[in-house]
């Protein structure tokens, strides 16, 4: 009987962090260092990922710090989040938009020269997909005028970024819009301080800012009070640092009556033009409204004057976003207090007619709180949506639904959960995934008395990702029996069993329906008279609508090979390692039993580590081969 060997990887400890969690109580964690971590904002990666971006005091003031999240959910740079600013007293409020290279421009309010004061300037940095700041340390200044400058928004422009913001320069409580464009580099390449986009008297605040299809172009769009007794909505148009419709902004919303408008929102027509939506009380009493309106790219309302009513029901319609449709129109998602506090929608075409059920279709409209509302379009029409719930005993967790571009809800009536942790989740965000589901992540208090951020990934069906909790092969005289466990298997079609005696190019051994089942599910299968001396494992999880992904490979030697032993075991201040060519191991990494990496070793030629400092417990250590293999051994620190 021949000698058997086996090498195996098991993927219950190995990608516990390196795949995205099935369980909406469990999901992953972005980061959970000490201090709160709050008011996330996330965008693309270009690879299926996501950069974000939050405030964190860890150091005792609030500083800013990033993170990259793979599209399998990989925490790509360092384990405890890259800082883009720590200079001295608070940074605040961070914006995000993609560089187009993989990376992201950040922008934030920032009071290092006001020390302490709340006399916030305009700083931004740019990370490139490697984790690594590429403008000066603690970011540059974006605007550093008198007074305060604050509620900036970005936009993203060829690796660099357009930039605007509420500016308290001209003293008082009156404040004026200005922007500013930053290349690549991060020069600002317009007055600086930033270009004048609306110095009209009084208050001009909340601007929005959208891109007109040009390099170096936009439109802008704020909430204005030179009217002194309401507020009304103004926009303009701004290339290369010049203002080109009407001087100080053309009107969008001036219904009188004392009818505020406010809390605008923007998305690019497709035409060169935008759709804006905002808050108003033209129809007296207490409640809120929202109205709509399309500006064209000469700066002409398209639409009815003063606006369309997207929902004028009973009660209070506040907390509004949109998305463009891709047709030409929107969808809008609210906070509806006609009955409860809700979540309703409406979709809008290019002419500004209602497309759903006038005054909006529910999103959720389940007993208790729902708030907080956001969306992203899917490419097949339609929006996901997500909101911060209270259903479960007044604790806030996150629900999402999927709607299509007809308006009927593709998931479970009321949303599906993305997060039900036991402590409050909130103030969540998410950018689409590229094929109906999308990236979430949110402010989370499951595991310290402050907050930090943890993140999901959402399927188009609804669902959260199947799991592959372990893959192995056992021998069996001749045979290699094949095991593998999974979670949360929704929406699966089959396993492929592929085998390569390269461990470069695979073949297809076997296939295996998958049981498409919720819960754990269990497979196997029997690999016979098996030849050498080397053969590869790994298996292709195909989804039903022909995704799939690959797992890890499992290396399986056949021969008289001594086994590689790791002692002592258990161990209390180093382990070695026997019958190992350290030439052949790229990087030995230590995990904890909760699946952090702690300790990361080279190969040298006595296989030596030391591990005093460790705490007590049970440890993997991960052992990657220079043949893109990888053996996992398991010990216990005393």
């Amino acid at each position: 009987m021949r000698s058997l060997l086996l090498l195996l990887i098991t993927l219950s400890f190995v990608t516990a962090s390196a795949q995205w969690s099935a369980n909406p109580a469990i999901n992953n964690a972005v980061c959970n260092f000490t201090g709160s971590q709050t008011n996330v904002q996330m965008v693309a990666d270009g690879t299926g990922g996501a950069i974000l971006v939050w405030q964190d005091t860890r150091n005792s003031s609030t500083d800013i710090y990033a993170q990259r999240i793979s599209a399998t959910g990989t925490l790509l740079w360092n384990t405890d989040a890259v800082p883009l600013c720590t200079a001295a007293f608070n940074q605040q409020n961070p914006k995000i938009v993609t560089d187009g290279a993989g990376g992201a421009v950040i922008a934030w309010i920032d009071d290092r020269d006001g020390g302490g004061a709340g006399n916030y300037d305009i700083y931004a940095q740019r990370i490139n997909s490697s984790g690594i700041v590429q403008w000066v340390a603690d970011g540059v200044p974006v605007c550093t005028a008198t007074g305060i400058q604050n509620n900036q928004q970005l936009l993203a422009d060829n690796s660099g970024a357009m930039i605007v913001w509420s500016d308290g320069r001209g003293g008082s409580a009156n404040a004026d819009i200005y922007a500013q464009r930053l290349n690549q580099m991060g020069t600002a390449l317009w007055t600086l301080n930033g270009a004048p986009v609306c110095t009209a008297s009084s208050l001009q605040n909340m601007p929005q800012i959208i891109s007109d299809g040009g390099a170096g172009s936009a439109i802008i769009v704020w909430e204005d009070w030179r009217n002194f007794s309401q507020a009304d909505i103004y926009a303009q148009h701004i290339s290369n640092g010049f203002t080109d419709w009407t001087f100080n902004g053309v009107v969008i919303c001036s219904e009188s009556n004392l009818a505020h408008q406010y809390n605008t929102r923007i998305v690019a027509d497709g035409s060169g033009g935008a759709i804006m939506c905002w808050e108003d009380k033209r129809n007296a009493g207490s409640n809120t409204d929202l109205y709509a309106q399309r500006v064209s790219n000469s700066g002409l309302p398209q639409w009815t004057s003063n606006g369309i009513a997207i929902c004028t029901a009973s009660g209070i319609q506040f907390s509004h976003q949109l998305v463009a449709d891709a047709a030409g129109g929107a969808i809008i998602a609210w906070e509806d207090r006609r009955n409860n506090r809700d979540i309703y929608t409406q979709r809008i075409n290019a002419s500004g007619a209602a497309q759903w059920t006038a005054n909006g279709i529910p999103v959720c409209n389940t007993f208790d709180t729902q708030e907080e509302p956001q969306l992203v379009a899917r490419v097949s029409g339609g929006a996901v949506f997500i909101w911060t719930d209270s259903r479960n005993s007044f604790q806030q967790d996150i629900y999402a639904q999927g709607i299509d571009a007809t308006g009927n809800a593709l998931w479970t009536t009321n949303g599906v959960p993305v997060a039900n942790e036991s402590h409050a989740q909130s103030t969540a965000q998410l950018i689409t995934d590229g094929a109906g589901g999308a990236l979430i992540a949110w402010q989370d208090l499951r595991s310290t008395a402050d907050y930090d951020i943890y993140s999901s990934r959402l399927f188009a069906g609804g669902v959260l990702p199947l799991r592959l909790l372990s893959f192995t092969a056992l021998p069996n005289n001749s045979d290699i029996t094949l095991a593998w466990e999974t979670e949360n298997e929704i929406n699966s079609s089959r396993f492929d069993v592929e085998i390569s005696t390269d461990g470069i190019l695979f073949n297809t051994l076997t296939r295996v329906t998958a049981k498409n089942l919720p819960g754990k599910n269990q497979y196997g299968y029997v690999h016979s008279n098996i030849t050498g001396p080397v053969i590869f494992y790994r298996l292709k999880q195909v989804d039903l609508d022909g995704r799939f992904e690959y797992s890890a490979i499992i290396k399986v030697n056949i021969g008289k090979e001594p086994q590689i032993t790791l002692y002592p075991n258990p161990a209390t201040n180093f382990i070695r390692l026997k019958n190992i060519d350290p030439s052949g191991i790229l990087q030995l990494q230590l995990i904890d039993a909760g699946g952090k990496q702690v300790m990361t070793f080279t190969a040298n030629n006595q296989m030596q580590y030391t591990i005093s400092t460790l705490k007590p417990g049970f440890y993997i250590l991960k052992l990657l081969k220079t043949d893109n293999t990888v053996i996992v051994l398991q010990f216990l620190k005393q």
